[in-house]
């Protein structure tokens, strides 16, 4: 016994400075990783003033998005702000250093923070993982993205333009003023949208037009609202994981609409999963043969295909974020893009007039894909949306080493040096600016924060193509590796809905009404005065009156 209290007290001894030892080295090696943010080369880059060293100029910023397009200009296009805690971010509109940042993903990949957040509303899919779980995932999930499994998809696209037609014809119909009608066009389109993703994108019915007590609608809904409802607390419970442990309502919230996600989307994969395996029995499909008509489906089958290997395939709870994925990133940024789309065809008339004209001369109210990308104007008028209506105002990512980013015209730093590159360190910010990129002057036009269709049947836009972005040149999808999978997808949805919709209505303003827009996920209008009603975007509307 003497022994072991001997043997416990020289433990005892030692353990507890080395203890402290161990503590200590932590504690420098974080202060050494706070204070390297004000080391960072970043810091010799012009740019706004810090107006707080908690918030740097976040605030700023949301209290009105637009001012990152102001400070491109003054900054010529590459710049430093100030984010939490005195670090720096950059900024640059320069399209040979935005190739760069989105081409090396090894570099940039998404700031932990980020990929926190999104991780807690869908999990571990496409938009959260990184390195070769990022490019597993996309390998599978390719064929259901392609051209052929998009054209398969497409009449669901149809189906719900013309539901949705049929709830305006309604609201017409109830109203004292039959002949005109306000309705609000980010709601139903909100609706619109889901009911789409969830058919096209899983085979699921949400009927959310016509039914809002989905459990899995409310789940969503719930998550998103309280996202929006955060505030500046969001942006703490982002930065720091700890504070999610907290008593809160957003805590509760985000929980409780967790589990409910999981487990329907967990019902779902086993459904489909089962499904699958009965017909690739009878069938002994090989993955080349593959077709399938919601995207989940074609997934499923393409991850349990003979050909691929065990290593190379998801795990069911991969396939099940791939649902919430599919969710957060198809449905909100093509209701908000149609919201704005449509208020930019009631306050231009003439364009709306031009596009109802090509769409009204097509005999089918739901042609194929290859029709509708045939049709030239509406062709413009989606590409025109996409730039200038960019749902998302960016991205971010985070330098993982030291390196230097090349750019294609010289800047001078506040030293009044001229630099044709940019050094950043390890754990340095980077902003992609998708909205001030599609916006750029120098790359579409003295007109660019214009919305003017006619500008992709010109020369002008061909100073854009030196931009990295996946479609046509523009930022909306991004580019690189990480590119969005779903672009397609969201062109011929938005392509459907407007054909349909501008074929058998007219829409125009809402006489004394403005509006403004708040960059929450995706960048969301609201009635200027209206605040306290939430975010809307109403227009009038009205039957097109057909010829006899």
């Amino acid at each position: 016994m003497a022994m072991q209290i001997s043997t416990l007290s020289w433990v005892s001894y030692y353990a507890f400075p080395l203890v402290l030892l161990l503590l200590a080295a932590g504690a420098v090696y974080q202060a050494n990783k706070f204070t390297q943010r004000f080391r960072t080369p970043l810091q010799d880059l012009r740019g706004p003033p810090s107006t707080s060293f908690l918030w740097g100029n976040i605030r700023e910023v949301r209290e009105d998005d637009s001012i990152v397009n102001d400070w491109a200009e003054e900054y010529d296009g590459t710049f430093a702000t100030r984010v939490l805690l005195g670090g720096y971010r950059l900024f640059t509109l320069d399209p040979r250093a935005s190739s760069h940042i989105l081409s090396h993903t090894d570099i940039y990949p998404k700031p932990d923070t980020l990929r926190d957040v999104l991780r807690s509303v869908i999990g571990d899919g496409l938009l959260v993982v990184e390195g070769d779980d990022h490019k597993r995932q996309r390998r599978i999930m390719n064929p259901s993205f392609s051209p052929g499994q998009i054209r398969e998809v497409t009449p669901i696209f149809f189906d719900t333009a013309r539901r949705l037609c049929d709830v305006f014809n309604s609201i017409i119909i109830k109203s004292s003023d039959t002949s005109d009608v306000e309705i609000d066009m980010y709601s139903w389109f909100g609706r619109a949208t889901l009911d789409v993703i969830g058919q096209a994108g899983f085979g699921y019915h949400f009927n959310s037009m016509y039914d809002e007590t989905n459990e899995l609608y409310c789940a969503f809904r719930d998550m998103i609202k309280a996202f929006m409802d955060s505030g500046l607390l969001g942006i703490l419970l982002n930065r720091f994981k700890i504070l999610r442990a907290l008593p809160l309502q957003h805590n509760r919230t985000m929980r409780r609409s967790q589990a409910t996600t999981y487990r329907i989307g967990t019902q779902l994969v086993r459904a489909k999963k089962e499904a699958v395996q009965q017909e690739m029995q009878s069938r002994n499909l090989e993955k080349s043969k593959i077709v399938g008509r919601d995207l989940l489906s074609s997934l499923i089958r393409a991850n349990m295909a003979a050909d691929l290997s065990p290593a190379h395939r998801m795990s069911d709870d991969e396939v099940l974020a791939q649902i919430s994925t599919f969710i957060v990133a198809g449905h909100e940024t093509t209701s908000v893009g149609l919201s704005w789309t449509l208020l930019s065809l009631a306050q231009l008339p003439q364009v709306q007039d031009k596009l109802r004209a090509e769409v009204s001369l097509v005999a089918e109210e739901a042609p194929s894909m290859d029709e509708l990308n045939a049709l030239p104007y509406l062709d413009m008028v989606v590409k025109e949306s996409l730039r200038y209506h960019a749902p998302v105002r960016g991205t971010a990512r985070v330098a993982t080493r030291a390196d230097s980013i090349p750019l294609s015209r010289p800047i001078m730093d506040k030293h009044g040096v001229m630099h044709d590159h940019v050094r950043v360190q390890a754990g340095d910010s980077i902003g992609v600016e998708t909205v001030a990129l599609n916006h750029a002057k120098e790359f579409w036009g003295e007109d660019a924060r214009e919305f003017r269709p006619e500008r992709w049947a010109e020369e002008g836009v061909q100073a854009a193509n030196a931009l990295p972005g996946i479609y046509a040149h523009m930022m909306t999808f991004i580019g690189g590796p990480r590119a969005c999978i779903g672009w397609r997808f969201s062109v011929i949805e938005t392509k459907a809905i407007l054909f349909t919709l501008i074929r058998s209505f007219e829409f125009s303003p809402v006489p004394g009404k403005e509006f403004g827009m708040k960059d929450i996920v995706v960048i969301r209008p609201f009635v200027k005065g209206e605040e306290s009603k939430g975010f809307q975007l109403p227009l009038r509307v009205r039957k097109v009156q057909r010829a006899e």
